[in-house]
């Protein structure tokens, strides 16, 4: 843990806790060092949890938490289920074709589910959108630029929204590396990891970005990274397809020049209670899988009910990928197709460190094999049908 956020984690410990237990749910927070605290849950992303304490929001890293309080994240952070209002008994109905009882498909709320984090791209401000810069609304997916700089993608199935409407979110990795990774490795993380003497570049804000518009389609942007870097991001939306490009631009006399790689995060796509298992998952995820073409070309098919581990031990999808298409139930008549243009001195791959099914959050990451540019012509694409 970096010293600035042992600190803040300490500070915080160190507050006295002068919320009213009998207004808010109070929730024990514990990092990895064993100190906890108790606060309120506000909510979470991908890579943060926010709690409040003392009149105060604090944002704390999830990799600097117990394994515990990360599932505790994860747990609050799913979409909750307003009340019933009484109403009289309505005759029984089929659900709709390709849907049953229990599937992750919900109707649309009124305001899409999106990451937290600092804003630093002026937003639509009003309306279902509004913490976002730009979005494109069409009859498969949903395709936005949230105000914090990430992409989100909402898949849909007719009026329902799949992945209980949560985004896949994508998004470039930047850092560096202080002294050479203890295994040479050139991999970009989306957090520090001083550990191996790898630290996160922040984006700091955007140079000269385009208006907000509902309208998003080719969009060019530059992000403003921490020590003077510039990131350069090329992106194309339309009804069928995603496409996004881009490299970092270090300034001269830099000491440590800048690496890069693509991020998709995949949510997870069903609710996972405590005491379920098998039995309850089944009928839900059904048939879903990946199915992938590896680096030496095998087609391999991941079930989304089968282990990453058990996958793993049988199947060579751990080395790299050159495509990935996700069909089944949980994404009811789309399909999902991950694939770069060309992989051309460049490698995917698609895995979890910490979910233990498919049908649990996991991530593809994209990269040059050094962390260098990805120009557009080895463009990641993302095919909606």
């Amino acid at each position: 843990m970096k010293p600035s956020t042992r600190l803040l984690f300490l500070l915080i410990f160190a507050l006295p806790l002068s919320l009213s237990f009998g207004q808010v749910q109070i929730h024990e927070w514990t990092n990895k060092a064993g100190r906890t605290i108790k606060a309120k849950f506000v909510r979470s992303d991908a890579e943060t949890v926010t709690i409040f304490l003392n009149g105060r929001n604090f944002v704390l890293k999830l990799a600097d938490l117990s394994e515990e309080s990360q599932a505790q994240a994860r747990k609050l952070s799913a979409p909750s289920v307003p009340p019933l209002v009484p109403v009289a008994p309505a005759p029984e109905t089929s659900p709709p074709a390709g849907q049953s009882p229990g599937s992750s498909a919900t109707k649309p709320s009124s305001k899409p589910i999106g990451q937290g984090g600092k804003t630093v791209l002026p937003v639509l401000g009003s309306g279902k959108w509004a913490q976002f810069h730009s979005v494109l609304e069409t009859s498969t997916h949903d395709v936005a630029l949230h105000g914090n700089g990430t992409f989100h993608l909402y898949l849909k199935d007719g009026s329902e929204n799949l992945l209980n409407g949560r985004p896949i979110i994508l998004q470039f990795n930047h850092g560096y590396y202080s002294k050479p990774h203890p295994k040479g490795s050139t991999y970009a993380y989306h957090v520090t990891r001083s550990d191996y003497h790898y630290y996160y570049r922040k984006i700091t804000g955007f140079e000269n970005p385009p208006e907000p518009s509902e309208k998003l389609g080719r969009m060019k942007l530059v992000a403003k990274l921490e020590d003077g870097v510039s990131m350069e991001i090329g992106f194309e939306a339309s009804s069928r397809r995603i496409a996004i490009w881009g490299k970092a631009e270090d300034p001269s006399g830099v000491e440590h020049p800048t690496i890069i790689a693509l991020r998709l995060a995949v949510p997870d796509s069903i609710e996972v209670k405590d005491g379920d298992g098998l039995a309850q998952w089944e009928s839900i995820v059904d048939d879903t899988a990946l199915d992938v073409v590896s680096s030496s070309g095998a087609k391999e098919r991941i079930p989304y009910l089968e282990k990453w581990i058990d996958a793993k031990k049988k199947l060579s999808f751990s080395k790299g990928i050159q495509s990935a298409l996700t069909t089944g139930k949980l994404l009811g008549r789309r399909k999902l197709t991950v694939a770069p243009k060309s992989l051309r001195d460049s490698a995917l791959h698609v895995g979890s460190y910490s979910g233990v099914f498919p049908f649990q959050h996991y991530r593809y990451y994209y990269q040059d094999r050094e962390g260098g540019e990805i120009d557009k012509n080895r463009r990641l694409e993302i095919e909606i049908k």
